[in-house]
């Protein structure tokens, strides 16, 4: 009895360790917790209240891709950068990561983000069907893995609210399935109960738009991915012209 008490008591201190081990192994593989640890923030606002002491223009699309390599090249090795030619998804890579970069605007609590066309698979003279569809998308995200987001949200007092977000691809506002996506009907004009695209709770498909693939979801349901964030004064330009003006 003794024997079997003791033997039970290693073998569950050799789970706890290989417990530990997974845990040690998932935290040191992980992108997201390897730039929280180093403190990107600093460089964060750095780059980004540079940027507006000489441009007015919000930071987005490819502007973002340059800024956010800046970034993450201080703390890890970026490469495959996308240049006009890369794989539908991918963007960059961060480490061993395929990163998508994405930005949006938030507007109303809420944010929308752009995907890949899909006019191959579904279309106003072929709709397709929700098989092909989402055995297209898991083929188009199989290069990548995350999504380095931009989100802005701009002031009454003409500054801009920053935030960096490094969201895993297999968040469930990106989540598209057989189980969740359905015909979207047209409700006005001359569409008007006819087949438009497709949907999902979090996403859309219109046909009339080229088929692309559109995210839609409350911005709240993605905060706790935010890496960084910095409000920035977008009168600061105007400040620096006028003192270089007087002297």
């Amino acid at each position: 009895m003794l024997m079997n008490a003791g033997k039970i008591i290693s073998d569950l201190k050799i789970l706890k360790c290989q417990s530990m081990i997974r845990g040690w192994l998932s935290r040191k593989n992980n992108i997201y917790l390897k730039l929280k640890r180093n403190n990107v923030s600093k460089v964060f606002s750095n780059e980004f209240n540079g940027y507006h002491l000489i441009c007015e223009a919000p930071v987005k699309e490819a502007l973002w891709e340059e800024i956010n390599k800046n970034i993450v090249s201080t703390f890890c090795n970026v490469s495959d950068e996308a240049k006009g030619n890369h794989k539908s998804g991918k963007d960059m890579q961060f480490d061993k990561y395929g990163i998508s970069i994405k930005s949006s605007k938030i507007e109303r609590g809420k944010i929308s983000i752009s995907s890949y066309r899909l006019t191959t698979i579904c279309s106003d003279k072929n709709p397709g069907n929700p098989e092909d569809i989402v055995n297209e998308i898991k083929k188009r995200d199989s290069s990548y893995e995350y999504y380095s987001i931009l989100a802005r949200e701009e002031l009454e007092n003409n500054s801009i609210h920053y935030y960096w977000l490094l969201i895993p691809k297999n968040t469930k506002v990106f989540e598209i399935k057989l189980s969740n996506i359905r015909p979207k009907i047209g409700k006005f004009g001359k569409n008007k109960d006819n087949q438009v695209g497709w949907e999902t709770d979090n996403s859309s498909i219109v046909f009339s738009m080229s088929s692309q693939l559109w995210f839609n979801f409350n911005f709240e349901s993605i905060k706790k991915y935010i890496i960084a964030d910095v409000i920035v004064d977008n009168s600061k330009k105007k400040r620096l012209i006028q003192k270089y003006l007087i002297f």
